[in-house]
């Protein structure tokens, strides 16, 4: 649903394609600028947007993607998030429960 009914995120996604295209293109991957960079820290949280909502990108930024989700950092970050227990109602008013 949010692909089909939110035209801003195709033009959103899109953008980012583009983007990330031209940069991986330009530099010779795997990352974006080449090796690790701080773009990829900062576009870390974009790409599991993309992940967790399974919005359709092209192979090759489907493949940057993945290549984020597993740099050392980024791993931890999702790891230390699955293993979090702690659940404040408050901070999160639409579940009932963890």
């Amino acid at each position: 649903l949010v692909w089909r009914d939110k035209p801003d995120v195709r033009a959103d996604v899109a953008r980012f394609v583009a983007m990330w295209s031209e940069l991986l293109a330009q530099h010779g991957g795997p990352l974006l600028f080449g090796g690790s960079s701080i773009a990829d820290a900062y576009f870390a949280p974009v790409c599991l947007r993309l992940h967790t909502y399974a919005l359709p990108v092209p192979a090759p930024i489907a493949a940057y993607v993945e290549r984020v989700r597993a740099l050392p950092g980024v791993r931890a970050w999702i790891d230390g998030a699955l293993a979090e227990q702690e659940f404040l109602d408050f901070e999160e008013p639409y579940r009932l429960r963890r």
